[in-house]
């Protein structure tokens, strides 16, 4: 197993930018134009800081950094949500060697200006780690925070765990204690990005990855991480938040979220700071992926012989999915469908395929499509259900159409009929 992000980023192809990068748009540029990880040996401002981009860009890169066959990713991720793995602690870590109190944080992060249109500071490759309220388990989960001057950000909240400690802290008039951290191996990246009911993601993460964490302020915190922010998320105070590109491509919203204050950063001797492009791909891939092996679960106790389930590009990796089963009995189509509406409610179409076609392939996916259905048969629209935030085209209430197409062979077929032999 890799043991670091650094030795990682050894093991894989990277685009090293050697020229003076500006975090001021020109960091955005770059992630845009290159289809790979793409390495900033010389960040303008911040002598001897790194920076990487489009980490997580692509499967075959989440893959080889889990040590998993690609074919069997999802289901290894999936197993492994029931089967996580404790860590062990230490009283170092190469981190501590830097560190300002009550920072200015312009002076000591990298922060980035992602489009012209928001000139605004942000941070997107921070992992915020918290524990559950009082002496809980500990939780880690991607936010965006938007810099508002010093060592204020404004943390962008939605209501999954860390927002549900914040909400119990402030009903109890307490701010909530977090650790911030950002440079770290990506299958901390991947376990941050997943959602499952009680699941300590760092445990998650250390069944494909060995470390050790460390504790700083009853937290554990990883001890490879580049940089550690320790602060607040105060119960008393609020500011505008956004706009903010999602994976969508459009524009999030200005809302009023809570205030973040930083009163310690640590960071290494030749730090890596992890840029995620608002939209891009990686922005998309982890969004996306780590609710796959939820849907595979959940999809497995109605139909369970399904094969693959795939949240694909071009629906955001959030909204459309293509579901492989080996259909035993009529009607599996549809209930596999449903079930992945109910296990990952933002999603807005389900297409549900034969096994063999490759979920991945969207030519295959159409194939099937033209070759497998018939529309008046296998469409199935459910109305009325409440859709996606991130969908622009949804009604003020929130409630949407969705809709199943059930695109696999009749029972009756003849298989050998609908063979391709190419």
């Amino acid at each position: 197993m890799s043991s670091s992000l650094r030795q990682f980023l050894e093991e894989i192809e990277v685009e090293r930018i050697g020229e003076p990068v500006s975090t001021e748009l020109r960091i955005a540029d770059y992630l845009r134009r290159f289809r790979k990880p793409v390495m900033f040996e010389n960040i303008e401002g911040y002598p001897g800081y790194r920076g990487i981009g489009n980490l997580c860009y692509s499967r075959e890169v989440i893959a080889k950094a889990l040590k998993i066959d690609l074919n069997s990713l999802i289901e290894k991720l999936a197993s492994a949500l029931d089967r996580p793995i404790s860590y062990g602690y230490t009283n170092n870590a190469p981190f501590l060697e830097n560190h300002e109190d009550n920072p200015n944080l312009k002076e000591i992060i990298p922060l980035a200006i992602f489009h012209e249109k928001c000139r605004r500071y942000y941070t997107t490759g921070t992992i915020v780690l918290a524990r559950e309220p009082p002496d809980g388990r500990m939780n880690a989960s991607f936010h965006r925070l938007m810099w508002i001057g010093e060592n204020r950000f404004t943390i962008r909240l939605v209501p999954r765990d860390l927002y549900r400690f914040y909400t119990w802290n402030k009903e109890h008039g307490m701010d909530t204690r977090v650790a911030v951290v950002c440079g770290v191996h990506p299958a901390i990246c991947l376990a941050a990005a997943t959602s499952y009911p009680d699941l300590n993601e760092l445990s998650y993460a250390r069944v494909f990855y060995e470390f050790k964490c460390i504790k700083i302020d009853g937290l554990d915190i990883p001890v490879d991480a580049e940089f550690v922010m320790m602060g607040s998320i105060l119960h008393d105070e609020e500011s505008e938040e956004g706009p903010f590109i999602d994976i969508t491509g459009t524009w999030d919203k200005v809302r009023m979220q809570p205030v973040l204050e930083v009163d310690r950063v640590y960071w290494r001797s030749d730090p890596i700071w992890h840029f995620i492009l608002p939209g891009g791909v990686e922005h998309k891939l982890l969004m996306g992926l780590p609710q796959e092996p939820r849907i595979y679960k959940i999809v497995r106790n109605t139909v369970p012989n399904v094969r693959k389930v795939y949240l694909t590009p071009g629906g955001c990796s959030w909204l459309h999915a293509i579901i492989s089963i080996d259909k035993r009995n009529e009607g599996e189509g549809v209930n596999a469908g449903l079930a992945a509406l109910a296990a990952h409610p933002s999603l807005k179409l389900v297409v549900v395929v034969d096994p063999d076609i490759n979920v991945y392939d969207p030519e295959e996916v159409e194939w099937a499509l033209a070759t497998r259905l018939q529309p008046d048969r296998g469409v199935h629209i459910v109305r009325g259900a409440h859709g996606s935030s991130l969908d622009p085209s949804t009604s003020k209430t929130g409630l949407t159409s969705k809709w199943i197409i059930d695109a696999t062979l009749p029972m009756d077929a003849r298989k050998e009929d609908y063979r391709r032999e190419w």
